[in-house]
């Protein structure tokens, strides 16, 4: 198995050619972008958990409780365009453990690929029988993006091999699009829409109300310097990482909330 794999790093280097120096992450879903060449980075996350309400008696949500999580990226020049990461987040105690491979790397093109173990380990409680807590799961993702005049899209593309109802499976495309509005700021927007097989799903809000699944989205403001990335984000997905985004039935109270029902948050990367 090393040779095959050897093989299969050396001719992906010989595609990606250096690029900028990025921690593959936009907002929340990962990107076609990576280290490239060596370097070691961390990331941090935070969200507010409180809806940011349209007046100031609880700080527009920066009163209610939050989940902040942190993340290192290590790329070897060895193995170019390979990222190794680890991030963990107290959000229901996940951590996940991810291989990121840039696979094509042109100014107008961009194609990585992705597999990522995460583990949440809090186990299964009885008062919730509709959802399953404790997934262990792999997501297997294939990020591309396409970029012109100062805006790229990106697609991607994600397996996930279990969710909090589905345990065979499901499959989900993000997107996303940037403004490079100048050298050092960018608008960035997401979108995570609900997959087909939970489309039926219904969330009991009480014992006689329920709600379908709701579609993800989320917008932010990035600003760089040398060596750090700073986001500042809205976004009605409280999650962070790929089964809690994509997979749509998060969490005791499946998916995103309604589209009013917005927080705020922020990214903050370093790389090194």
């Amino acid at each position: 198995m090393r040779y095959p794999l050897s093989l299969a790093l050396a001719f992906a280097s010989t595609l990606a050619p250096a690029q900028q120096r990025e921690v593959p992450l936009w907002l929340n879903l990962t990107s076609t972008e990576g280290l490239m060449g060596g370097g070691f980075a961390y990331r941090f996350t935070h969200r507010f958990q409180e809806q940011a309400r349209s007046n100031s008696k609880d700080a527009f949500g920066l009163d209610g409780y939050s989940y902040s999580g942190l993340g290192i990226d290590l790329a070897l020049p060895s193995t170019p365009g390979t990222t190794f990461q680890i991030y963990r987040t107290p959000d229901h105690k996940t951590v996940t453990l991810a291989l990121h491979q840039v696979l094509v790397s042109r100014p107008d093109y961009r194609v990585a690929i992705r597999v990522e173990r995460y583990d949440e380990t809090i186990r299964d409680l009885p008062f919730t029988p509709n959802s399953r807590e404790g997934i262990v799961g792999t997501a297997i993702q294939l990020p591309m993006s396409w970029s012109g005049g100062g805006i790229t899209l990106l697609a991607v593309p994600t397996y996930l091999s279990s969710t909090s109802t589905q345990r065979k499976g499901v499959t989900n495309v993000g997107f996303g699009i940037r403004w490079d509005m100048a050298e050092r700021h960018s608008l960035i927007g997401e979108y995570y829409p609900r997959p087909s097989k939970i489309k039926d799903i219904k969330i009991y809000i009480d014992p006689t109300t329920t709600r379908d699944i709701q579609n993800g989205w989320a917008i932010g403001y990035v600003f760089k310097t040398k060596g750090h990335r700073f986001t500042l984000l809205a976004t009605n997905a409280q999650g962070t990482t790929a089964n809690q985004v994509l997979g749509g039935d998060y969490g005791t109270v499946p998916g995103p909330n309604l589209s009013g029902q917005w927080g705020l948050g922020f990214n903050l990367v370093r790389i090194f």
